[in-house]
């Protein structure tokens, strides 16, 4: 995107910053109020721009820290004809390592009481300094603002916070639970305390390509807790930044090797920091935020299949394994099978039928009461006809046609299995536990699971699972259909939310 000269914001250009007249006379020779760290790699294309939107504002009580991390293009050259020009301006050159290392070696040079980030291919917003350095007058621990996004096509959207005050982090991690959208991510839009960085020497974990920025604010954040800083958080409207779409294929939207696998630990850690962090949250809180937040990094990696192909073949094993579980033995015999209903289950008794013919002398349980989609009886009855339409005797169904929702559909079906037993019209056992099959949806599978894992307490009999898969939720293809993707995340959050209650971390193992 180029700047037009009609837009008021354009960044100075070197030569109206060298001739600027500035009403402090002299740099601070104290430590400044404010240093701000800009990493700066093969950026030589607006790296002039972004220098022009900072340097304008740099008062006495401010400073530019710009890191050259081994540029290979014109950056390093560029940044030389910035030498000398500003005493508030300071420019380190060093070996390829890494944006964090290039914002950790700025940490190192800092001295100001604040600390900012700016990426090189971002812009500070016109007259920010002057409006927010006020706002340090009240000491907080964090200060979090807005960001402005500037799209490719050249429309641009407003990621905001509303002007509020947290006196302690817990506070501010209550809100954040309940509201989830505080923008925690980013580095490039906070003033952070420089003394609670140095007392920890908390520093960007170097190695990282992707997710460093938000390990690096859930450290700090665990660090403002033991701090006597009143507020502790503070969030305003105003806007810092300006970030700015360069590319069709810019840093955010390029291929991230494990990319699920590296946002589950990005989302564990989060949950771990707020959960530990919140002291006013109710559990069932909790609980709904972890279930938010995992389906919102599910959803946000199946988004990318669609211009990385390959980031779908690495990761949709791994998705569907916490969506579909197993895996499963489907010619594991059984004695009894039960088929648990729901609004669409025909393929569920079809799937039933295969499995009955390699097992001679099978007994079938069908369970549900709510009615078929399109048909005027309910899930039991649905199936029940579905199973003599195809050969299944009446004498070896029984029906359940009570239960509306999964834990009713295996409390009824457990208590119907002891009475079967005791009446003796399930199949001879020959001295072993009676296998109990239970056939669902696929993606089902992982929530029954758990719920019959409760209510099974003692009984002499042991579940086998049998996944059937319907049209839109199938493993290969439910992330492309829009049913299929709200059905299964849908499921996904349901599982979530019981998976925690029962101490297992929802991630690929």
């Amino acid at each position: 995107m180029e700047w037009k000269e009609k837009d008021s914001r354009v960044p100075e250009t070197l030569e109206t910053v060298k001739g600027k007249e500035h009403p402090a006379q002299e740099y601070c020779r104290t430590a400044p109020l404010l240093s701000v760290i800009l990493p700066a790699y093969n950026c030589e294309r607006y790296l002039t721009q972004t220098l022009g939107s900072i340097l304008p504002q740099l008062t006495d009580d401010c400073e530019l820290i710009v890191v050259d991390d081994g540029s290979s293009d014109a950056t390093a050259e560029i940044l030389k004809r910035y030498e000398g020009i500003k005493e508030n301006l300071q420019i380190a050159y060093r070996a390829h390592a890494g944006v964090s290392g290039a914002r950790n070696h700025g940490l190192d040079l800092a001295r100001g009481e604040y600390v900012a980030f700016l990426d090189c291919d971002d812009c500070l917003e016109q007259g920010f300094l002057q409006k927010s350095l006020p706002l340090l007058e009240k000491q907080a621990g964090l200060y979090i603002l807005g960001i402005e996004r500037i799209h490719l096509e050249g429309n641009n959207e407003f990621w905001t916070v509303a002007d509020r005050s947290y006196d302690s982090v817990s506070d501010f991690a209550d809100a954040y639970i309940r509201t989830r959208h505080l923008l925690i991510y980013s580095n490039c839009n906070k003033f952070y305390r420089r003394s609670v960085l140095e007392q920890a020497h908390l520093r960007f974990e170097e190695g990282l390509d992707f997710g460093e920025d938000r390990l690096f604010n859930y450290g700090y954040l665990r660090l403002l807790e033991g701090q006597d800083l009143h507020p502790a958080v503070i969030t305003s409207s105003l806007v810092m930044l300006r970030y700015i779409q360069r590319d069709r294929l810019s840093q955010s939207s390029k291929s991230v090797p494990h990319y699920f696998r590296r946002v589950m630990r990005l989302h564990e850690e989060k949950i771990r920091c707020f959960f530990d962090l919140s002291k006013g949250t109710s559990q069932e809180e909790r609980l709904d935020f972890l279930a938010y937040d995992l389906i919102c990094e599910t959803g946000k990696t199946i988004d990318r299949f669609a211009v990385h192909p390959g980031e779908r073949d690495e990761n949709l094993p791994e998705i569907n394994q916490i969506v579909f579980g197993g895996p499963y033995d489907r010619d594991t015999p059984v004695d009894v099978l039960v088929i648990l209903g729901s609004r669409n289950c025909a393929y569920k008794a079809d799937e039933a039928v295969e499995i009955g013919k390699k097992n001679p002398g099978m007994k079938y349980i069908v369970s549900g009461a709510n009615l078929v989609q399109d048909k005027s009886c309910s899930e039991a009855e649905f199936l029940y006809d579905r199973l003599r339409e195809q050969g299944v005797a009446a004498s070896d169904i029984y029906l359940e046609n009570r239960a509306r929702f999964t834990r009713q559909n295996l409390e009824f079906t457990a208590l119907l299995l002891r009475e079967l037993q005791t009446d003796g019209k399930l199949p001879d056992r020959e001295g072993r536990k009676l296998r109990v099959g239970i056939l669902t949806g696929g993606f089902h599978i992982p929530r029954a699971r758990l719920i019959l894992d409760e209510i099974l307490t003692g009984d002499d009999w042991e579940a086998v699972w049998f996944p059937a898969y319907g049209p839109h939720t199938r493993p290969e293809s439910w992330f492309e259909d829009p049913t299929g993707r709200d059905v299964v995340l849908s499921e996904l959050r349901k599982t979530a939310l019981l998976r925690k209650t029962c101490g297992v971390v929802c991630s690929p193992q």
